[in-house]
Order: C-alpha cells, then sequence, then structure tokens
C-alpha cells in the first residue's frame, strides 16, 4: 500500500488486517502505521524510485497516495506538479507491479474527474470534465494505468469517490462540525442541494472487495454511501451526532454567491450549495454493499472529533465495529431461518393470540394492538406491533421516560401481559415482514436519539432489531443510555448461534419466573 499512513490508509490498513491480509507499507516513516502493517522505508515517491524491494512477495496494490487538492495554488506549475504524484509515480508502480507478477492494482481516482458539479447522478459512463490540475492528473492516470493492464495483464480497478469523511477529517468537513459545535449560526437552511459523500468506512471495505472481486478488474467504479444528502441535512446530522440544535437561517442563495464574490470565497460557496451526485449502482451490481449507514458514519467523526465517544466506542480510531465475514454468514442464514419460524409459530400460537386480543377488547376501550415506529437496521424506521398494555391516548414515551415522569398509563390486564411478556408477540409479524429478529438490539424509538446515536457511533445499527436481546434480558429500563449501547455493542461483537441461544435460554427463564423482559 503506498498512503498507508494518511487518512484513508490507516482505517483501510486495520480493514485488511482484519481480514487475514499481510501489509506491507511503502512510506517514508512507520510513525503513523497502525500495528501489525510491515513497513518497507522508500524516500521522495516523486523522484526514482526502485519499486522491486517491496514489491517481494506482494500479490496486490493499492495506490493511495495523491498530492490532493489545494485552493489558490502558487505552485510555478501546478500541473507539473499534480501530474508528479498523482499520474508519473503510480505508473512507474504499475509497471514495476506487472513486471513482478503482482494480480491486482487498486487505483484511488476522484469524482473531480467528472467535474465540480452535477445536474443528476452521474455515472461512469459520463464523458470526464475535470475542471482543475487536480481532476486532469486523475484522469490522465487512469487512461493510463487502465490502458497498462491491458497490455501487460495487471488487473486495475479505478475508483472514484467523492467527499471523504469520517474520524480525523480535515478542512471543510472539520470546520463545519466546529461551527456547529460552538453554535455558529449558519445562513443555509434555503439551500436546496444534493450532494454524495463516503465514509472512510465504507470507502475502505470497497476497495478491499474489488482487491479480491473478479468483475471489478479492469473498470472504474463511483462509490459513495448511497444516502446522498442537501447542505442543511448535512448539518442537521452533525447536530444530533453532537446533540446540538441545528442553528440554520434561511438566506437566498443569490446572496450567498454575492458575499462569496466580495469574501473571494466562491469556490467555497459553490461546494456549499451546488449539487454533486454519483451512481454507485454498478459496484453495487458487482456485489458491493457499504456496511455502514450515513447516520453511523456521522456519528463515529463527530464522536472522534468532539471527544464524545464513551468506553462502548468499537475502535480505537472511532470506527464502528465491522462485523467479521463468519458473523455476516450467520447472520444472513438465520434471517432466512426466521421467517418461516415466524410464519410457523404465529399459526401455533393463534388460540393464545385470539384470546389475548379478546381480553384486552373486552377489559379496556380502544384498538388491540399496539403501533409505533421504531428504528430498524440502519435506523430506518418501522411499525412494530405489540399488543395494547396502555389506556387509550397514553403519551407516546418509552417506558422508562413515563417512569421517571411519574406517570402511570398501564392497565390491570397490560401489567399481567407485561410481567409475561406476552404483550412482545405480535412481534412475529415484524420478522415474519423481515424488519426485526428474534435476538437483536432493543427496538428504539426514533426520538431517542441518545441511544441512536451510540448505536450508530458503535456500528450496532447494522444489526435488525430482536424480540429480545442482551440490554433486555439483563436490566432493560434499568439501564442508563450509554450501558444499553454498551450491552448492544458487546452483542454486535460476540453474535453467533451460542450467543443468540444464551440469550434465548435467559429470556425464556425469565418470562417462566414471571419478571418478563423489561
Amino acid at each position: 500500500m503506498v498512503g498507508a499512513s494518511g487518512f484513508v490508509g490507516r482505517t483501510l490498513c486495520q480493514v485488511l488486517l482484519d481480514r487475514g491480509y499481510e501489509v506491507v507499507a511503502a512510506a517514508r516513516s512507520a510513525r503513523h502505521l497502525p500495528p501489525g502493517v510491515r513497513h518497507h522505508s522508500l524516500g521522495d515517491l516523486t523522484g526514482d524510485v526502485d519499486w522491486r524491494g517491496a514489491l517481494r512477495g506482494v500479490t496486490h496494490v493499492v495506490y493511495l497516495a495523491a498530492r490532493v487538492h489545494v485552493m489558490n495554488d502558487t505552485h510555478p506549475d501546478p500541473l507539473g506538479a499534480y501530474r508528479a504524484l498523482n499520474t508519473d509515480t503510480p505508473l512507474a508502480l504499475a509497471r514495476a507491479a506487472a513486471a513482478a507478477g503482482v494480480k491486482r492494482l487498486v487505483y484511488l481516482s476522484s469524482v473531480k474527474v467528472n467535474g465540480e458539479e452535477s445536474g443528476r447522478p452521474l455515472t461512469e459512463q459520463d464523458p470526464p470534465a475535470p475542471t482543475d490540475p487536480y481532476g486532469v492528473s486523475k484522469w490522465e492516470a487512469e487512461q493510463a494505468l487502465l490502458n497498462l493492464g491491458v497490455t501487460t495483464g495487471l488487473d486495475v480497478t479505478v475508483l472514484r469517490p467523492p467527499l471523504v469523511y469520517g474520524p480525523g477529517v480535515r478542512a471543510n468537513f472539520l470546520q463545519l462540525i466546529t461551527a456547529v459545535q460552538r453554535g455558529v449560526p449558519l445562513p443555509l437552511a434555503a439551500v436546496r442541494n444534493c450532494r454524495s459523500m463516503v465514509y472512510v468506512g465504507n470507502l475502505a471495505d470497497a476497495i478491499a472487495f474489488t482487491l479480491h472481486s473478479p468483475v471489478t478488474a479492469g473498470k472504474t467504479f463511483f462509490v459513495a454511501d448511497g444516502d446522498d444528502l442537501s447542505t442543511p441535512e448535512l448539518i442537521r446530522g452533525v447536530a444530533q451526532a453532537l446533540g446540538r440544535p441545528p442553528r440554520l437561517w434561511p438566506v437566498p442563495a443569490w446572496m450567498l454567491h454575492a458575499a462569496g464574490r466580495l469574501l473571494r470565497r466562491e469556490g467555497m460557496v459553490r461546494r456549499l450549495t451546488g449539487s454533486l451526485q454519483i451512481d454507485t449502482r454498478r459496484l453495487r451490481e458487482a456485489g458491493w454493499v457499504p456496511p455502514f449507514t450515513t447516520q453511523a458514519g456521522l456519528a463515529a467523526t463527530v464522536a472522534a472529533h468532539a471527544n464524545l465517544a464513551p468506553d462502548w466506542a468499537p475502535l480505537g480510531d472511532g470506527r464502528p465495529w465491522a462485523l467479521k465475514p463468519r458473523q455476516r454468514a450467520y447472520l444472513r442464514v438465520r434471517h432466512g431461518l426466521e421467517r418461516p419460524l415466524a410464519g410457523a409459530l404465529l399459526l401455533l400460537l393463534l388460540p393464545v393470540l385470539l384470546l389475548t386480543a379478546l381480553i384486552i377488547r373486552l377489559s379496556s376501550p380502544g384498538p388491540v394492538l399496539f403501533t409505533q415506529l421504531r428504528a430498524g437496521r440502519g435506523h430506518q424506521p418501522y411499525t412494530i406491533f405489540k399488543f395494547r398494555t396502555m389506556r387509550l391516548n397514553a403519551p407516546q414515551l418509552s417506558t422508562e421516560d413515563m417512569r421517571l415522569q411519574g406517570i402511570s398509563a398501564v392497565t390491570p390486564v397490560g401489567a399481567f401481559l407485561r410481567r409475561t411478556s406476552l404483550d412482545e408477540l405480535p412481534q412475529l409479524l415484524n420478522v415474519l415482514r423481515g424488519e426485526m429478529s428474534f435476538v437483536g438490539p432493543r427496538p428504539a424509538l426514533m426520538t431517542q436519539h441518545p441511544v441512536l446515536n451510540g448505536r450508530a457511533a458503535a456500528g450496532v445499527d447494522q444489526l435488525p432489531p430482536g424480540i429480545t436481546g442482551l440490554a433486555q434480558v439483563t436490566g432493560r429500563d434499568d439501564l442508563s443510555d450509554d450501558e444499553k449501547v454498551r450491552r448492544d455493542a458487546t452483542y454486535l461483537r460476540h453474535v453467533d448461534l451460542l450467543t443468540d441461544l444464551l440469550i434465548i435460554r435467559a429470556t425464556l427463564r425469565s418470562v417462566l419466573g414471571g419478571r418478563g423482559t423489561y
């Protein structure tokens, strides 16, 4: 890997180490390399580099190093400076890699190959339109590397990311987080744009995917989270992760552009108000799925910047926990088995369900079922089903919030249903619909932002919510928000068949003992 000590490189090193790769970093210094990475010392990359030692025994090459985009560049030959590191060096490395028998080279390019703005989502088939020396150098490198791959047999894959964010991000994104954290009023409420972004954890996963995928050789791919945001939506997401209200003022776009011209910040205003969207369908059709949601990425980014990560934070660099391949395989198999099992249980328990519904109907006015929006996998809202245990028109609050406020809305029948956990049985419908699992994190309200943000930062939102779970059987409403997230994160790290069976056993003991799981 070239560029292993950089923003993307540090995350990618850890991802590859976790997946069993031996990683060799060709760099001047080993100072910023993660533990476990083997360092191969190199001098100035723009000079005459002998790559043979670095490539000895290497099967795959990732080139991340770049002279990044510089505002108001004062270099006497900007294009030449960009070409030296962004074009000439990776091409020389690719020639040496092909001669050394390397199988695959992944080159990290940029969406700037296609320009600065778009009126619609760009695809890989759109003609390149770089507007600055940085974009030109990346486009020239893409062409030269792909052509070299054709002539030498080296499998070359090019990735074009948009704005990359994550723990340790700098420049404009860091300034935005700082402004929101300090409560600075931002005159961007009236902006109506849409921009693609990619979380560094998703980008690292995509690079790892293209390293071994046979269908990505010789191709160029856009890569992004998939949730394009407007500037106001991004600010609200950052504010939510910080636990602060967004201070957005509506100012017409023409006034923002006039101010940009006056203050010589036209480029910054264009990026804040303009749209730049990419279509990642090609990479997804190749089989790649981003492991982290945008909300998870923002939460981890903000937590790392603001030192908000509590002791359940999953990794030292702030990245959410990524499921291991065996865990992903287990969850796929589990999901395939749960739906028919839920259908069978609904039929088996039909007499109990009908009798419970009749008792609820006769004992208090109101519907039999209680429905409410909850946060599902990726914090996507879904409607949860439960037997109604509260009086009609009870406040839409969590059980613990009502308890803290001294509100008692549970009916006598509802108390029995909760104590025996019979009120949870209709959630079998949610399992049948694929919205829940038998075991998983507790279904959180969409308004429980501390829990949702904590889960996103820890990566827990990769899992579907469960009828029961570790937090449910070990405290539930008696736990603080941080403790709930800590136990959810513990389950995420250890999710497998044995863990699920132990939780189900604990659930049955709790139910049969008359304690319920709340």
